[in-house]
């Protein structure tokens, strides 16, 4: 048991890798664009087709009238899947990091916000491909008001269960393949400030689900 969980925490830590991208507000969108388009103009640009950024390693896609969240999401169920394809990811955001890659892997980042409620998530979003272009592995990092919609998600879909810590402000969620290997890890820590002006910002959240 303590080999799968000591696993478990190191693949989390491995695949959850890179920037995260928190929001407070109308702020949010300016620290965004500042984070994943750096010296990039906030709007505009030639309209249609995809290009390469050689200097911030990132690629534009998708119509340019999307929002740099992206689509509006109006389930979990609707990114937290690995039946999607890097086309879907590249037409449902507009600018997606790229040269993600972890072993075999390749992976497409994302800026995720789900909305503005307190159980809405905004974070980084990242689907990792195999060669065979399926989705083995997502990873989200980021925050919320609330977890009990992601935690819900998790628990009904992908068979999460809850492992007791001794810390009172860590919440810890596992799932294992048939196989007894971990196939996600779901972390969630009070913040270490909790603002009242920041209702959205209470929590920390890691997860990574592999394919099973």
């Amino acid at each position: 048991m303590f080999k799968t969980i000591a696993f478990g925490a190191a693949l989390l830590s491995t695949a959850l890798a890179g920037p995260a991208i928190y929001y407070s507000a109308p702020d949010y969108w300016k620290s965004v664009r500042r984070e994943w388009l750096p010296g990039t103009p906030a709007a505009g640009g030639s309209a249609g087709g995809a290009s390469s950024d050689a200097t911030t390693g990132q690629l534009a896609a998708g119509p340019r009238e999307l929002p740099l969240e992206g689509a509006p999401v109006r389930e979990l169920a609707e990114v937290f899947r690995f039946d999607v394809t890097v086309d879907w990811v590249l037409s449902r955001w507009p600018r997606v990091s790229t040269g993600l890659g972890y072993l075999q892997f390749q992976g497409y980042r994302v800026p995720l916000v789900t909305g503005i409620d307190e159980s809405d998530l905004a974070g980084s979003l990242t689907y990792y491909f195999s060669p065979q272009q399926r989705v083995q592995r997502i990873t989200f990092r980021g925050t919320t008001g609330d977890a009990q919609k992601l935690v819900k998600l998790l628990v009904t879909r992908y068979k999460f269960t809850r492992r007791l810590t001794n810390d009172p402000g860590l919440f810890i969620y596992e799932a294992a393949s048939p196989d007894g290997q971990p196939s996600g890890v779901l972390k969630i820590t009070s913040a270490q400030v909790v603002k009242s002006s920041a209702p959205n910002r209470r929590f920390d959240v890691e997860l990574f689900i592999q394919r099973s």
